[in-house]
């Protein structure tokens, strides 16, 4: 305020950035934007039991899908078995390595793209990770066998781990169909 009088010079400015915020409310009010084809339930996995193995950590990764993510920062190697009982992944500590004669391995949805990285083809254990973690969609967090009814009882599942002295660990889970709102 100068002399008695209100100064509008900053008004303009002030109006133009409420405009957003006006035009929006007409669009706001018509409801969320169309959802067709959505899914009406999501998957929902969990671990229920970890192994106590020095420096292992096991996560779920929440997407569409399930993964797992192992991180593994242990003194001798920590190898999981696949789908079959094979030897799939191998945990160092320092790196993951990958047993490309695995079946588990085959059937990931993106081994061909991780196959074409791996430079030494001449080993059936290949390095996958320079670091002492890997996540991957294990198709024992996947929805086929899974229940399909809200509130249901959850299907488990588990991932079995070897020693480098032989001995097996499992790590154990559970799948849920949950409801989306």
């Amino acid at each position: 305020m100068k002399n008695g009088r209100i100064s509008t010079g900053g008004l303009p400015l002030v109006l133009f950035g409420l405009m957003p915020l006006l035009a929006s409310s007409p669009a706001g009010a018509h409801g969320a934007p169309d959802t067709e084809g959505a899914p009406a339930e999501i998957l929902q996995a969990r671990i229920t039991e970890q192994p106590d193995i020095q420096g292992l950590n096991a996560m779920i990764l929440n997407a569409p899908r399930p993964g797992i993510l192992l991180s593994y920062q242990g003194e001798t190697p920590l190898t999981v078995l696949g789908t079959e009982n094979e030897a799939f992944l191998r945990f160092t500590g320092k790196a993951v390595m990958v047993n490309r004669d695995s079946q588990s391995w085959r059937d990931l949805p993106n081994a061909s793209d991780l196959s074409r990285k791996i430079a030494d083809d001449s080993e059936p254990w290949a390095l996958l990770s320079q670091s002492a973690s890997f996540g991957w969609l294990d198709p024992r967090l996947d929805a086929a066998g899974a229940t399909h009814h809200s509130g249901a009882e959850p299907r488990s599942w588990s991932i079995t781990l070897q020693t480098a002295s032989g001995e097996t660990a499992t790590i154990v889970g559970e799948l849920r169909q949950k409801s989306l709102p």
